[in-house]
């Protein structure tokens, strides 16, 4: 039985999408919503930094609209400007640190012997069970950088992830610059530790500064709250 507290969660979460979609649009942007990751790549690949991560490739896993979604933002000529993934893992059996020692190697390690991955990861993440999504792929135009989009659509995606899922933990990897300059608390991210995943020899295009950025389900709820208050306080 859902209880009231619940229900009122879950309009809380749909108003703050409402709130966080008019934004986006205000700035004259369509959003679109897929699970369909081989058109996510083709997308990607005719971006400027055509780069799709290993998480969101459908040549290491299957992607599908239970566990996965992507966000597009398109300008009025019907461009792509800003991309987004996110996806879900049941994890109760193990914590998210060893379920990177078994997917890490799959992805790297495996088809690159040269490639180390080391076993000193992020301190909180061999305490993370549960059901835990993971977001990335975050892409965003650079002519359209720093005016104040990158942070809606990040919540956007944050807020869809957690009305599908209602996820114990949603997590991301940042890089230690956009940390400390408070881009993840900006976007909605609670919890912060100064290392993210460890390698010994990490692949070329991954950082080996990574932060392990993440929120809890409270955390993520309380993102919405704090939307809602936003708007009805109006800008400052």
């Amino acid at each position: 039985m859902i209880s009231d507290t619940e229900d009122q969660a879950t309009l809380d979460v749909s108003a703050a999408i409402a709130v966080v979609c008019a934004r986006i649009e205000a700035n004259g942007l369509l959003l679109k919503e897929s699970a369909d990751f081989q058109s996510f790549e083709t997308l990607i690949r005719g971006t400027e930094d055509k780069y799709l991560m290993e998480d969101f490739s459908p040549r290491f896993f299957d992607l599908h609209g239970a566990t996965a979604f992507w966000l597009g933002a398109y300008n009025a000529e019907g461009t792509i400007v800003s991309v987004q993934a996110a996806k879900v893992e049941e994890l109760r059996d193990r914590s998210l640190a060893e379920h990177w020692q078994q997917q890490q190697r799959r992805m790297f390690v495996d088809p690159d012997p040269e490639i180390k991955f080391g076993s000193e990861h992020a301190h909180d993440a061999y305490f993370m069970r549960g059901k835990i999504a993971y977001h990335g792929n975050l892409w965003l135009r650079r002519d359209l950088r720093g005016v104040g989009l990158a942070e809606p659509l990040t919540q956007l995606g944050f807020l869809i992830a957690l009305l599908k899922w209602s996820p114990d933990y949603l997590y991301g990897l940042m890089a230690a610059r956009s940390a400390e300059k408070g881009f993840g608390i900006r976007v909605g991210y609670r919890r912060f530790v100064p290392r993210g995943t460890h390698w010994h020899h990490a692949p070329a295009h991954i950082r080996p500064d990574d932060w392990l950025v993440y929120s809890t389900r409270s955390d993520l709820h309380g993102l919405a709250r704090q939307i809602l208050r936003s708007s009805f306080e109006g800008p400052e």
